[in-house]
């Protein structure tokens, strides 16, 4: 394990806060959200006041909280370390984004999960233009073939 000094933690903990790009949070056990950066403001639309204690299902759209995917996929962090997934995530106003998420265990000295770091990167944009590309291409392949 690596001990960080005050400097380093302080430096380690602006830079999370600050990166913009990128929705880093801290979950505990039962997944409910301890710290919210400047990314996940961005890219989710709430206020740091607004939802840290709140849970990180609110998040996903009625049909995957059915589906019990937030579970599986922090079951699936707790069994192999780490969970990846992209789909349809929801921000503040309701709107939804295509997200790239991980979620990893955090565990600690003795080997105990003591909760979850949660990335999510917003590819809402380059998911679009993969869609008009293929379009386009589907449109070139029929004028193509008339």
């Amino acid at each position: 394990m690596t001990i960080l000094n005050t400097i380093q933690q302080e430096t380690l903990l602006r830079l999370v806060d600050e990166v913009s790009d990128y929705a880093i949070i801290l979950l505990d056990v039962d997944g409910n959200i301890q710290n919210w950066n400047a990314g996940a403001e961005r890219i989710k639309g709430y206020r740091a006041d607004e939802i840290i204690g709140r849970n990180f299902r609110l998040f996903y759209p009625d049909i995957d909280r059915k589906n019990k995917k937030p579970e599986i996929l922090i079951d699936t962090a707790v069994n192999k370390g780490a969970a990846h997934d992209e789909g349809w995530r929801i921000r503040k106003n309701g709107a939804r984004f295509w997200g790239s998420i991980s979620i990893y265990a955090v565990h600690n000295d003795l080997g105990s999960i003591i909760g979850f770091g949660k990335v999510t990167r917003d590819l809402t944009e380059q998911r679009n233009a993969q869609k008009a590309r293929i379009e386009h291409m589907k449109e070139l392949e029929r004028k193509n073939e008339e």
